[in-house]
């Protein structure tokens, strides 16, 4: 009996000595503290072990991962095509007020029978030309200035007229409507139209940005877990070999039976075949990071390691505050400015529609300058001096009967408005529910890693008191092994939360609009 008080006694010393000195617990952080990221990691022996044979390795930080990925990613190359093309609409909506230079020959040639004594029989040839300058004017009219020499040839029976003349003409048009398709907020309606467009192409290329940098984030930090969990698992299997080895010892000195083996050797498989479906994982995550941030010219680049750099342990944030947070994404949001944009080009659809329903009612002008002579330069001088002008002014009217498919596209017009501000209101709803979600995220998870630090302290004093336990026969390799488990999974959880926390900061960040690959 004294003999067992004097081992307990004995146990519980070794206990409390060991876990005042193991350097393996961890601190119970207070409710308020702010976790200081530590800086790159020296170079572990272990990670060798983790990566490719024979392969080279590159650290990358978060922000480099960013930049690369940025720069490189395949499909946010593909989606920087749409603002091309969006501002290529632009300018061609704007050419429709360009001025352009027209100009015709002709040649014509004609013979008439005699009719009676006043009209005898008659030859003609003519040959004329045509040159001129139009342009659309930002009110819906249209401008046209031309210039029309023409030379006549005429051989008659009768000696008539004339043999040849030149005539010499000057015009000018004017036509502006005064109803439909009138002014200048119709006129412009196609270049506002292409310019709002090409605002919701940009607010959808930078949305396609942030989803790409969260997906980069998100693969980062998985691998990060990846390597960290494939650490655990070494650790878990170096207590068992531990272990196995402690039971051979014993089993030499005959301590212990040699069938109670067994049950260290299946302990030590098993940490094995946990090893290679972590090290399978560290292989997939690097595949899933390359994907995001190369474009695939280089096949090397698929037989690189990647060996994230970034400091894991996440600076905990106390100062969270809902509403500001709203106020900044609803600002900032790319998804809001599109569907802003969508909204204004509707708008404008509608001013179009609308002004559509009313008559074609139009004022046109005209004047002209010409002169007819024997001699080119005379008919010139005839025109060019407005010896004989003419000019004219009149109204055209025209009412459609019915107009039932104007009435239709004002009505779709005006449904499509609607539409696209239900469809608003329903993304600033879901706005403000991401942010939300993303603030409750970082909180728990604030509370989760201090919970999971505590249990990764606990189950090392647990597995350092039953190791000890067990050197003096006080337990079995069964506890162990158990008390191994548990920290290992407690590890797990602790290091699952501490890159779940780093993710949760840029999903606070993308939620806001304002991931950046300069973060």
């Amino acid at each position: 009996m004294d003999r067992l008080v004097v081992l307990r006694s004995f146990v519980l010393l070794a206990v409390a000595s060991v876990s005042a000195q193991s350097p393996a617990e961890v601190p119970k952080p207070s409710p308020t503290e702010r976790v200081e990221p530590q800086g790159p990691e020296r170079p572990n022996p272990i990670d060798a072990e983790a990566e490719q044979r024979n392969s080279p390795v590159r650290a990358l930080s978060l922000e480099e991962a960013l930049r690369v990925g940025a720069a490189h990613n395949v499909g946010l190359r593909a989606a920087e095509i749409a603002p091309q093309q969006a501002r290529l609409e632009l300018l061609f909506a704007e050419a429709g007020f360009e001025p352009e230079l027209y100009g015709s020959v002709g040649y014509a040639d004609g013979k008439t029978p005699a009719r009676n004594a006043f009209s005898p029989a008659n030859e003609t040839t003519s040959l004329d030309a045509q040159l001129g300058w139009r342009q659309r004017v930002i009110t819906g009219g249209l401008f046209d200035l031309a210039y029309q020499p023409t030379r006549f040839e005429s051989r008659d029976s009768g000696g008539a007229f004339p043999e040849r003349q030149f005539s010499s003409e000057w015009t000018a048009s004017y036509r502006q409507p005064l109803l439909r398709s009138a002014w200048t907020d119709y006129g412009l309606a196609p270049i506002n139209a292409a310019r709002y467009r090409l605002s919701q192409a940009n607010a959808d290329f930078d949305r396609a940005v942030q989803d790409t940098l969260l997906a980069i984030v998100d693969a980062y930090w998985n691998l990060a877990f990846a390597r960290e969990n494939w650490r655990v698992v070494a650790s878990a299997l170096e207590v068992a070999e531990e272990q196995l080895r402690i039971t051979d010892e014993r089993i030499r000195v005959q301590a212990l039976a040699p069938n109670d083996r067994v049950e260290s050797e299946a302990e030590v498989a098993r940490r094995r075949e946990e090893l290679i479906v972590a090290e399978n994982a560290i292989r997939a995550g690097e595949d899933d990071l390359r994907r995001l941030l190369f474009d695939g010219t280089d096949t090397s680049l698929w037989r690189i390691n990647l060996r994230p750099t970034s400091p894991i342990p996440p600076r905990v944030r106390t100062d969270l505050a809902f509403e500001p947070l709203v106020e900044v994404a609803l600002a900032s949001r790319p998804d809001l400015k599109s569907q802003r944009s969508n909204i204004a080009a509707a708008e404008v659809a509608l001013l179009q529609a609308d002004r559509d329903l009313l008559p074609e009612l139009d004022l046109v002008g005209g004047y002209s300058s010409d002169g007819v002579r024997d001699q080119f330069h005379l008919a010139f001088g005839d025109a060019l001096d407005q010896q004989y002008p003419d000019w004219s002014v009149r109204l055209e009217f025209v009412l459609p009967i019915g107009n039932h498919a104007a009435k239709a596209r004002a009505q779709q017009a005006r449904l499509e408005v609607e539409r696209q501000r239900r469809l608003l209101h329903a993304a600033t709803l879901d706005v403000c529910k991401e942010v939300r979600d993303a603030v409750r995220t970082l909180t728990s998870l604030a509370e989760s890693l201090q919970a999971s630090a505590e249990s990764v302290r606990l189950a090392t004093t647990n597995l350092n008191a039953e190791k000890v336990k067990l050197r003096v026969g006080a337990s079995t390799a069964f506890d162990v092994q158990r008390r191994n488990q548990e920290l290992r999974e407690a590890k797990s959880r602790h290091l699952r939360n501490q890159l779940d926390y780093r993710t949760g900061e840029s999903r606070l960040l993308h939620a806001q609009g304002l991931l950046r690959a300069t973060e």
